[in-house]
């Protein structure tokens, strides 16, 4: 289920930066945010994987959103972070440039992103919603990966994948 296509009055929603673009997740969905930690590369992870960290006894893969959007990434700052998400039933950590805030917003606000047309990429947006004078997508993390990476990264596939080839 999107968050488009959930009944809720309001949802909470972080914003990102990513490189100088703002994007926003689903609040629900982010189990933490921590400063960035000691990286272990995976030989022939894709480009956009970092690698892993150990967190609390757990080992979670790092996706870095701004190599995965085609973004430069700039160097690490203070201001960079990891969003760590909960993709299926394994956890992962994010990449970003900033946590910029926080933000209620009326559900109904959040509008389907638009059709570009253009690419024959999955969407990794599940919505759009103004800000103040900001237009921010927001990210859908079921569309961040691809079902082969999913699989590759170890994070279980959602049930109405299963079936799929």
């Amino acid at each position: 289920m999107t968050l488009v296509e959930r009944g809720d009055e309001l949802v909470q929603l972080a914003v990102i930066q990513i490189g100088s673009e703002e994007y926003a997740i689903d609040i629900m969905r982010i189990k933490s945010i921590i400063q960035p930690l000691k990286i272990t590369k995976v030989p022939r992870a894709p480009r956009f994987v970092e690698g892993v960290v150990e967190l609390r006894g757990a080992i979670l893969p790092i996706v870095d959103l701004r190599k995965r959007f085609d973004v430069t990434p700039g160097p690490v700052t203070r201001t960079t972070k990891y969003v760590i998400v909960l993709l299926g039933e394994r956890l992962i950590g994010l990449i970003v440039d900033a946590v910029i805030d926080v933000q209620r917003v009326p559900r109904d606000d959040v509008k389907p992103p638009p059709e570009l047309g253009f690419s024959d990429a999955p969407s990794f947006f599940s919505g759009v919603c103004h800000l103040g004078e900001r237009i921010i997508m927001v990210l859908d993390l079921d569309q961040i990966l691809t079902r082969q990476e999913r699989i590759q990264l170890g994070a279980p596939l959602a049930p109405a994948e299963e079936g799929s080839a």
